[in-house]
């Protein structure tokens, strides 16, 4: 039986809502259990006096969906007997995820993450860079000591990967040039990458077969695109209060998003010139994004953008439609659901 996302219709306006129909806690319900000790164990790792500083980013919450999507993989093999193995897995991805989060705050110079303070806010930009560096070491620790070598080296690509992204990224800063290729280049290696990592390294932890590891591979492939691109729709249109996070800071410091490449290549290079005429002189400032963000929604780039996210998730849904050697089959199409379901 083939499962599919023909339900989802990118809505011709954009409205903002509070929250998704679906929260993530109930999707997850399967793996809910070994989350919490997930959540217990990294607060664990972060016992020492350098790394206790870390500890309220991750007391203050967050998604925890690479950790899940760890679990989830590893219900495709012999989850029981590799609990802790997976559980050790789930805890050094979530690392690896904080780790990302307190370095890219310092380049764009945020001001919130998870409803809290940034990292660099509170204790400053040279203790921040130090502590992404930390939590990258601790959770490659806890790595080495599954005697997996597999795992290192696929979760070293991934992180090679993901501050490939990060520099190309850098690179393509206020370039209203940018095309929608280059841009999913970008999202692939700096998100995706590191989903895809989590559901294929799960997956052979528990000894799945090579099939379904390069399904479930696949699957966070294709959602981490979706997710990204929905992320960056939600930074233009969300409210900071709900979203947790600082917001339009990406365009802020010159980085095109898709539905602001959709945008920009929509219009004549008189109107390009004259709308972005701050970020070509590298002087974007609130009025200028605020303008962006409603001509991006007015346009229907947005809605583009979202079409193209949707299209991610049917190709994600695709590989795992087969039900056969994927577990909780079910759990999947609905995280695709929450994914697309955060920006309606």
């Amino acid at each position: 039986m083939t499962t599919t996302l023909q339900s989802f219709h990118a809505p011709a306006s954009i409205r903002r809502r509070k929250a998704p129909r679906t929260h993530l806690k109930q999707i997850l319900r399967p793996v809910e259990a070994d989350l919490a000790d997930v959540r217990r164990r990294l607060l664990a790792c972060l016992q020492s006096p350098v790394a206790r500083k870390a500890a309220y980013l991750v007391a203050a919450g967050g998604k925890h969906l690479r950790p899940a999507l760890v679990l989830l993989a590893g219900r495709s093999g012999r989850y029981d007997q590799r609990r802790d193995a997976l559980i050790t897995l789930a805890v050094s991805t979530e690392l690896i995820h904080t780790a990302t989060l307190v370095h890219d705050d310092i380049i764009d110079r945020a001001a919130l993450r998870r409803r809290q303070p940034t990292f660099h806010q509170r204790f400053g930009t040279e203790r921040a860079v130090l502590m992404g560096d930390y939590l990258y070491s601790v959770a490659f620790s806890l790595l080495a000591g599954l005697e997996e070598p597999a795992v290192v080296q696929v979760m070293a690509e991934a992180c090679q990967r993901l501050s490939l992204g990060e520099f190309l990224e850098v690179d393509s800063r206020f370039d209203v040039g940018l095309t929608a290729r280059r841009y999913l280049e970008i999202i692939q290696h700096k998100t995706a990458s590191l989903m895809a990592a989590c559901c294929q390294l799960g997956a052979v932890v528990a000894g799945a077969p090579p099939e379904t590891v390069a399904r479930l591979r696949e699957f966070g492939l294709q959602f981490g695109m979706a997710f990204q691109i929905m992320d960056d729709c939600l930074d233009l249109i969300g409210e900071e209060q709900v979203v947790g996070k600082t917001l339009r800071s990406d365009l802020d410091k010159g980085s095109l998003s898709l539905p602001v490449i959709y945008l920009a290549a929509a219009m004549s290079k008189r109107e390009r010139e004259t709308l972005f005429a701050p970020l070509c002189n590298r002087t974007p400032d609130p009025a200028f994004l605020a303008r962006i963000a409603k001509e991006a929604r007015r346009s229907g780039a947005i809605a583009r953008a979202l079409r193209t996210a949707q299209e991610f998730l049917q190709q994600a849904m695709a590989t795992v439609a087969v039900h056969d050697g994927v577990a909780l089959a079910d759990t999947y199409q609905q995280l695709a659901r929450y994914a697309l379901a955060r920006v309606q």
